[in-house]
């Protein structure tokens, strides 16, 4: 099966409280012990990413970084 899209690993400041999450529908959330988020998941474009980071911004969180993950 061929993927379409790109996986990113999204890092924000802060734990997500439960209602954090709405918005983020899809995405693996993991919470580490400093306290940094990491989503995970699929991307089908650029612009879906950009409306997942819209909507970080629009919450208020701190974006720590945005990186692609290769697809082995």
């Amino acid at each position: 099966m061929e993927v379409t899209g790109s996986f990113y690993e999204i890092r924000i400041q802060n734990h997500l409280d439960e209602n954090g999450h709405e918005g983020f529908e899809g995405m693996t959330i993991a919470h580490g012990p400093d306290g940094e988020v990491v989503l995970t998941g699929l991307f089908v474009d650029q612009s879906a990413l950009i409306g997942l980071l819209g909507r970080v911004l629009d919450l208020n969180l701190k974006l720590i970084s945005v990186r692609q993950i290769p697809v082995l």
